[in-house]
């Protein structure tokens, strides 16, 4: 069960609570670790992005959808000046969000994608604490960049959140 309504006061705890700890943790987290599921939620949110673009009748999709392919390139971009992301597939549960989706029609495939977005942009998230805990990356420079992340993560599933309580 996901935690729309009060998502946002949790990533501030969880940002707060990873701010305060030593900053010697025990980083366990192998780079391919953080790297590989990422692509795969790379991969997803693209997917949900371009079926954000194939909605015509919502006006208020076309600044969301071109704020969030915006944060996301540069987002990439600063990815790729650290390391390489490498390729991924969807998940088999991303594969079965997105045929539930396909099945849906009306109102409801509205609010189905944006909940389907804030799940993604959770687990984006959800990633990035991982990687910038105290338990997390042992590769700093990367470590620390997932960190200086969350504001901008956190920003675009607020921007979702808003969106959805629209609809």
């Amino acid at each position: 069960m996901k935690f729309y309504f009060y998502f946002p006061s949790i990533i501030f705890l969880l940002t707060m609570f990873a701010s305060c700890e030593k900053q010697t943790g025990d980083y366990k987290l192998e780079q391919d670790d953080f790297l590989y599921p990422l692509a795969s939620i790379i991969e997803y949110q693209q997917v949900l992005d371009t079926e954000i673009s194939k909605v015509q009748d919502q006006p208020e999709f076309v600044p969301f959808l071109g704020k969030r392919r915006e944060s996301m390139a540069k987002y990439i971009a600063e990815l790729q000046a650290i390391c390489s992301l490498p390729e991924a597939d969807l998940t088999a549960e991303a594969k079965t969000q997105l045929l539930n989706l396909q099945k849906s029609q009306g109102p409801g495939y509205d609010k189905l994608l944006l909940r389907l977005v804030m799940q993604a942009d959770e687990d984006l998230i959800g990633l990035h604490v991982k990687a910038s805990g105290s338990t997390g990356l042992k590769d700093a420079v990367l470590r620390n960049w997932t960190a200086e992340k969350l504001p901008m993560l956190t920003k675009r599933l607020n921007a979702s959140q808003t969106l959805w309580h629209m609809k």
